[in-house]
């Protein structure tokens, strides 16, 4: 096994040995000597020594051409974890920055008192913070979860799943953000095996039985192409990659096709020297080609979030097919094989890519959301829902652009641009049109807030349709800044009119001539005023017995009675008493984020204003999700009396970062204390 794995190592080394000098090989091989010592005895689940793993997350991320430093990271990136070598060797050996890349995709292993999955949402933060400082924490974590899904197939099924859909849900999603293609389609392939294992088996096989028909179709759309680019005096490359399985796919899914009914399956690439030269072979491809309007695509002006650049355009075959092809340059091409990697040049501690620092700026919200977050679920959420998702691209008034998650709204925009532009928010245009806030923005908008000092803040309506955790939580934060606020008020109101006035106790007098609704031998039932006529003393009334709700009270000449008889309902005599005793129901409907503790966020604003609840039933909606969760509704009722602040119990409640809408209704229960005789 060891000339297995000294074999390894040297095929890692003659890759790298022609861009390392000599002085980074020696510090690399000292880093194996170190790695292959710390992990000897220790096994994976395929029986293989240990060491193979970090030595092919080091061969996996040799394709990207980086530094020195992070080989090294990469052969060490368990041993602190997995062995007894401290972090502190690390740093005395190789240095503070390799020490950070190993620490930073250590798992954390001494928190106490918390779950697994907690301890994994923490060390997933640990890590994307990192990500933020340092890029090249997130290239070693992605080949390491590569390396793993490769060898996923030891585990046991349950593990399988649970690893191949965290890697689906964080990681592939890591990969496209980053624009490393790569690794992104093998993440997805690996995944869709585990978790769609007939669907991926039978796709592979159809794709395999159809491999040689399929290549000799796009062997003559090359040569054609070819021919075309000659003719036209371009000098150019052309080739085609085979869209992955998943890919195929997703598109079968999206489009409700058969296997057999997708063309485009492989992607035909044209690669040219310069940017006027791809605009060129976009004229000259659509000109030769019947092309598909509304499927031309300029990634070139208007990249992809991921800085991802072509042209894109869907052309129809003289056989009458469709395929894509993609047009760029060299650089494209390069960024478009190893995304983030292609501009990361490190030396003598400075990246030399000068635009580096622009194209990820939008890590740095990673680091401003860690100010403002405390639990580790929500966090990872909102990087995955903010800055994961597939987006759109809109422009300000000053054509500055602004990238959003699909299905944002003007006031997401509003909130992107700054905090009070949110807040003092109160109307749209889009393109020079007024639209309504909750408007879908589209990629190429144009959009223009209008704010007004005169505005009394966000609207909690906004809430329903705001698609950016970020301003979810900006416009709670308004309203739980205004509670406080209120609330801080009425604590000064109360200390200035109580402190200086000695109240002398007196008497407390019974309310006079009060009358409440009563019903013969129903002591203890609930006895409550019926809604659809609302009758007051001295009204003629009558009860009716309800199933589970008690004896609601009718005028005797409401309409509904007629109705109430004809179904057998039971009517029984009632009368104005003055010896019933009345309460005050709040009945409470709940909307929110299915998401563990909520249950306890409720009930704990309650238990702050000594309420206790009653009455509590809750459900779990399974076809709608918001966020990444399926939504929960909450029912529950509380007794209280006419002082009890309702409106105030509500804010409470809206202020939870989970809860989306909040009903209450109020009702007047009446029990007899006395029969009448």
């Amino acid at each position: 096994m060891s000339n297995k794995l000294d074999n390894l190592f040297e095929e890692f080394q003659n890759k790298i040995s022609s861009y390392i000098d000599k002085e980074g090989i020696l510090l690399i091989k000292k880093a194996y000597e170190l790695a292959k010592s710390a992990h000897e005895g220790q096994k994976r689940e395929s029986s293989e020594d240990y060491i193979s793993h970090p030595l092919n997350v080091a061969l996996v991320l040799a394709d990207f051409h980086l530094d020195a430093e992070t080989y090294i990271a990469a052969l060490l990136h368990d041993v602190v974890e997995d062995t007894k070598v401290p972090i502190e060797k690390i740093k005395k050996e190789f240095g503070e920055n390799i020490a950070f890349l190993v620490n930073a995709v250590t798992k954390l292993k001494d928190i106490k008192s918390v779950s697994s999955e907690e301890a994994k949402l923490e060390s997933l933060r640990k890590m994307l913070l990192a990500m933020a400082q340092d890029i090249r924490v997130v290239l070693i974590k992605l080949a390491d979860r590569l390396h793993n899904m490769r060898t996923l197939n030891y585990l046991p099924p349950e593990k399988q799943k649970e690893i191949a859909q965290e890697t689906m849900n964080i990681y592939v999603p890591l990969a496209h953000r980053l624009g490393i293609y790569t690794m992104k389609w093998d993440l997805e392939d690996l995944s869709f095996r585990f978790l769609e294992p007939e669907k991926y088996y039978e796709l592979a096989k159809k794709v395999a039985m159809k491999r040689n028909e399929r290549e000799e179709y796009v062997n003559n759309l090359i040569e054609e192409l070819r021919a075309l680019m000659v003719q036209n005096k371009i000098k150019a490359g052309v080739s085609g990659r085979p869209k992955n399985l998943y890919g195929i796919y997703r598109k079968m899914v999206r489009d409700g096709k058969q296997f057999e009914e997708i063309y485009d399956i492989i992607a035909l690439r044209i690669i040219v020297n310069d940017i006027p030269t791809c605009y060129q072979v976009l004229g000259i491809v659509n000109n030769y080609y019947k092309f598909v309007p509304g499927r031309i695509k300029d990634y070139i002006a208007l990249p992809k979030p991921n800085m991802y650049q072509s042209l894109h355009t869907t052309v129809i075959t003289k056989s009458g097919e469709p395929f894509e092809i993609q047009i760029r340059t060299k650089e494209m091409h390069l960024h478009d094989e190893m995304g983030i990697a292609a501009h990361w040049k490190y030396k003598e501690g400075k990246v030399l890519d000068k635009d580096y620092e622009a194209k990820i700026a939008w890590l740095r919200q990673i680091v401003d959301w860690q100010k403002e977050i405390r639990s580790s679920k929500e966090f990872v959420e909102r990087v995955r829902v903010d800055l994961f998702s597939e987006v759109v691209l809109v422009f300000t008034p000053k054509g500055d652009v602004i990238e959003l998650p699909q299905g944002a709204t003007p006031v997401d925009f509003a909130f992107k641009i700054h905090t009070d532009i949110g807040n003092y928010c109160v109307g749209a245009k889009i393109n020079g049109i007024m639209v309504p806030l909750n408007t879908e923005l589209k990629t190429g908008d144009r959009v223009e807030i209008i704010t007004s000092k005169a505005s009394t803040g966000p609207k909690r309506d906004w809430l329903r349709f705001v698609k950016t955790s970020s301003a979810r939580s900006r416009i709670k934060a308004y309203f739980r800044k205004l509670y406080e606020e209120k609330k801080a008020k009425e604590i000064v109101v109360e200390k200035v009119v109580v402190q200086p006035v000695k109240v002398i106790p007196q008497p407390q007098k019974k309310e006079e001539g009060e009358f409440f609704p009563a019903v013969n031998g129903a002591s203890g039932i609930k006895i409550s005023i019926a809604k659809c006529c609302e009758p007051k003393a001295p009204d003629k009334i009558i009860g009716y017995i309800t199933r589970g709700r008690g004896i609601k009270i009718h005028k005797k000449d409401c309409p509904n009675l007629k109705d109430i008889l004809e179904r057998g309902g039971k009517i029984l005599p009632a009368y104005w008493s003055k010896g019933s005793v009345k309460k005050l129901i709040a009945f409470f409907r709940v909307t929110s984020l299915d998401v563990p503790g909520i249950l306890y966020k409720i009930s704990g604003v309650f238990a702050n204003a000594n309420i206790n609840i009653e009455n509590f039933h809750s459900s779990r909606r399974t076809d709608k999700k918001s966020h990444g969760y399926f939504q929960a509704y909450i029912r529950f009722s509380v007794e209280i009396d006419s002082k009890t602040p309702i409106d105030a119990l509500v804010k409470e409640l809206e202020s939870v970062e989970e809860i989306e809408k909040v009903r209450v209704s109020k009702r007047w229960i009446y029990e007899n204390s006395a029969s009448k005789s």
